[in-house]
């Protein structure tokens, strides 16, 4: 990527989060439609819309469509967030879709926010890749998210449940109304929610397009680990389903190829390093450490490690009650200054609880603590952006490693 195409997407990072859609909806117009240039589909929800998202792609890969995704965040490299075809996409295309980006940006006028560009990149890469489909992460909420200017041939709510309240709302059918809004006319809508008062107002959206609704309940094999990973599987295997009287070139087999072929990162994601097991997730909610916890009480040995850091805007009353109890030691670390909750904060929420804890702001120092100790099961989450960290520093590990062996 060219240092001056970098340099204008950072300048953006100060922008904050300014819902609503007519930034995009402008620029679009100015870059020539993109979006339209080949059928999305959309997937909202709070949590697991990432591997969902993954799994779908992965699907149409196999059935022989050459499929853009795009996801959010990136754990290590920026350019994880689109995918073509399987690959991340390469320097030159992202840098030429961000300098497109910026011609369009300065002939309308328009600053875009940071996540907004990136969802244009994205939109302007699959474009110029000639995707046949693209595979949309919703980034906050739905209804007033940058991915929402699309018309999806399909829109999968996976479960709702208490994140970016101050943008959201507090009740749980307010949110959920916000995740449905990427139900437009003609989308076949599919979800694995399965709180009556989300699947009510989720039922009444696609009501009001006369849409297909599915409530997917089953589960489907898949090689990333815990039971919901299970459940996001179903979802994506079932859309792809639902979608073959579309994309006809889908078919079980090539179903079953994709499911088994996905790779999402930093979800219950294992490593073994000098003789212990260390599991990686990026859980950053209430919602998510619930669907995670069962996974560690059943197959963490114990006595168990945590390396956790958590950002300050997330519940962490919530989070820490739920988590800590089920680890005899903590490491509290920072992943993302300032926006981090403290360290020294965090240890002594544990200390309320009486389990053994200490602080070590930088996380890879953190990660290398927890190494050095006696436990032979280690769990670091809390944070996407430390799941990050924790992948860079084993990944850094492991090459060093390969190259001593050279």
């Amino acid at each position: 990527m060219t240092t001056a195409a970098l340099l204008w997407l950072d300048s953006l990072q100060g922008s904050g989060i300014r819902p609503g859609l007519g930034r995009m909806r402008a620029l679009l117009r100015q870059l020539g439609r993109p979006e339209r240039a080949c059928p999305s589909i959309i997937v909202s929800g709070t949590n697991g819309k990432g591997s969902t998202s993954s799994t779908l792609a992965s699907i149409l890969n196999a059935s022989g469509y050459r499929t853009g995704l795009y996801t959010s965040p990136h754990l290590v490299e920026l350019r994880e967030r689109w995918t073509i075809g399987g690959a991340m996409i390469d320097d030159e295309a992202l840098s030429e879709a961000i300098d497109r980006l910026r011609l369009a940006a300065d002939r309308a006028g328009i600053v875009p926010t940071y996540f907004e560009a990136l969802t244009l990149i994205a939109f302007i890469a699959f474009a110029e890749a000639r995707c046949d489909v693209a595979v949309l992460e919703v980034g906050m909420g739905g209804r007033l998210d940058a991915t929402n200017v699309v018309r999806p041939l399909a829109a999968l709510i996976t479960p709702v449940g208490f994140d970016h309240m101050e943008f959201l709302g507090t009740r749980i059918r307010r949110i959920a109304a916000e995740k449905a809004g990427v139900i437009h006319r003609e989308a076949i809508v599919l979800t694995s929610n399965d709180n009556p008062a989300v699947l009510d107002v989720l039922r009444r959206r696609a009501a009001k397009f006369d849409n297909p609704f599915h409530i997917v309940t089953e589960r489907h094999a898949t090689p990333l680990a815990g039971e919901f990973q299970q459940r996001n599987a179903a979802l994506a295997a079932r859309a792809a389903e639902e979608l073959r009287a579309i994309l006809t070139r889908i078919t079980p087999e090539s179903i079953e190829r994709g499911v088994a072929a996905t790779q999402w990162r930093g979800r219950l994601e294992r490593i073994e390093h000098g003789g212990k097991e260390i599991w990686i997730d990026g859980g950053h909610n209430a919602h998510a450490i619930s669907a995670i916890a069962p996974f560690i009480a059943a197959r963490i040995a114990s006595p168990r490690l945590l390396v956790f850091g958590i950002m300050s805007d997330k519940d962490i009353d919530d989070v820490t009650a739920a988590l800590f109890p089920m680890f005899d030691t903590i490491i509290a670390t920072e992943p993302y200054p300032p926006r981090s909750a403290p360290a020294a904060q965090l240890v002594e929420i544990a200390r309320r609880m009486s389990i053994d804890a200490d602080a070590e702001p930088e996380p890879k120092r953190a990660i290398a603590r927890g190494l050095a100790s006696r436990h032979q099961s280690i769990v670091i989450a809390g944070s996407l952006y430390l799941a990050g960290a924790a992948i860079e520093f084993f990944d850094a590990q492991s090459k060093e490693q390969s190259n001593h062996q050279k």
